[in-house]
């Protein structure tokens, strides 16, 4: 039978907790302890009073951290929604296990760099600097292709479910637009296109440019549609879940558009 409407239940948090914690207890410790150290970070800013390119040193772990529990989250969730069968896959352990050692070294070395007040990314000072960026990069991809490949499992999966329909959505799609958006801006020498080469001008807590093109809003808008696309679901119309869908495909090329041009999606003007 398909699955047309979805309960957004009081208890629903919970259910969630417990799901990612039964079906990999690895990424609901991961998850935890990046959830923490975000925090740790953002006091950091309260007694480190260093700035990287106009922002606190340990502003970018905390997002960084943040982002990856956020995004490992879903991957957990999407994984509860498989199959037990499908959960001992072991090309589903491997793509796990790797996920979370990607995640985890390139949180290490972010924030080994911030800790020395140096940039992690775009960082092309030394044939070493190059060589770790490039790791970093082949990391992202992993974590990219393990929620893909979770996402296209659970696809396989759904079963008329319109719960499962949409995590798998989610994951499959963020994959795709958040990883093509990603690979570009890092094939780049910056995030930045024209304006103020500072992030002293950007916004609050994302820091986007507010003087010229920002590269990083359509790689997040497109990773996280693999949160977005889920939560419309829950309006119980599998037609608003495909138009979501659509929306968040048309913002994230949309703000590719806008930031290879040089246009910034918020101006100082407006801010």
């Amino acid at each position: 039978m398909t699955q047309t409407s979805i309960a957004l239940e009081p208890s629903f948090g919970t259910e969630l907790i417990n799901r990612v914690r039964s079906a990999s207890p690895l990424i609901w410790w991961t998850v935890l302890i990046m959830l923490a150290l975000s925090v740790f970070c953002i006091a950091l800013q309260q007694v480190d009073p260093r700035l990287l390119n106009g922002a606190n040193v340990w502003h970018k772990p905390a997002k960084f951290f943040f982002s990856i529990a956020i995004q490992f989250a879903t991957v957990g969730w999407g994984l509860s929604l498989l199959p037990a069968v499908e959960q001992s896959r072991r090309s589903i352990r491997w793509f796990i296990a790797v996920m979370v050692a990607a995640g985890w070294l390139e949180m290490v070395y972010i924030v080994f760099r911030a800790s020395r007040a140096e940039a992690s990314h775009f960082n092309h000072s030394t044939v070493t600097a190059d060589v770790l960026y490039s790791l970093m990069g082949l990391g992202a991809v992993s974590m990219m292709l393990a929620a893909g490949y979770v996402g296209y499992r659970l696809w396989r999966n759904r079963d008329g479910n319109l719960l499962k329909e949409s995590v798998a959505l989610g994951l499959m799609l963020g994959a795709v637009l958040g990883g093509i958006a990603g690979a570009y801006m890092s094939s780049q020498y910056g995030h930045g296109v024209g304006g103020d080469p500072t992030d002293a001008t950007g916004t609050g807590f994302f820091g986007w440019s507010t003087t010229g093109g920002d590269l990083r809003i359509a790689h997040f808008v497109g990773l996280h549609a693999a949160q977005i696309i889920p939560l419309a679901a829950f309006t119980g119309s599998r037609r608003v879940m495909w138009l979501v869908a659509l929306l968040c495909t048309i913002a994230t090329v949309g703000t590719f558009a806008l930031a290879a041009s040089g246009v910034p999606l918020f101006s100082m003007n407006t801010i």
